[in-house]
């Protein structure tokens, strides 16, 4: 009769431990995974508030959408999302419509912005207000946030 080797019960359990240990780890490495940006910075609360533009802010899932309407012409310029997060950009014409992942955002201490998503954890933020600090300037402008899906 040929004799069958058996593995040990500890043998067993130790595996299914192992792979318990590392599903349950795998959630805080996303922690790990900051990656720093240059222009995170804290919000310009000295700064004066100028002016509510036409230009309207769309929230599509983890994105918005922004068109300026006005005739002025923004040059290099920080846009701020609930007077927190920062990103910045080359320019915004007359006429011009931006997107932009608003996992792009960054606070002061490199933490990003809630998007949401379909992997996300935690409820997403909304948009609630979008400022943009020119480059050359002191001053905060507001623009008009419509929409706010966050799909």
């Amino acid at each position: 009769m040929p004799t069958r080797t058996r593995t040990p019960r500890i043998v067993r359990a130790g595996g299914a431990g192992l792979a318990l240990a590392l599903l349950t780890t795998l959630p805080a490495c996303s922690a790990f995974s900051k990656s720093d940006v240059d222009y995170a910075k804290p919000y310009p609360t000295q700064a004066d508030r100028d002016e509510v533009l036409d230009v309207q802010v769309f929230r599509d899932g983890t994105k918005i959408k922004m068109t300026n309407a006005t005739a002025r012409d923004f040059g290099p310029s920080t846009l701020w999302v609930n007077q927190r997060f920062s990103r910045p950009i080359d320019g915004f014409a007359p006429g011009e419509t931006v997107t932009l992942s608003l996992y792009e955002f960054r606070d002061q201490y490199q933490d990003k912005f809630r998007a949401g998503g379909f992997f996300a954890t935690l409820d997403p933020d909304p948009v609630v207000l979008v400022e943009l600090q020119p480059a050359d300037e002191a001053t905060l402008y507001g623009f008009v946030v419509v929409g706010n899906e966050m799909n």
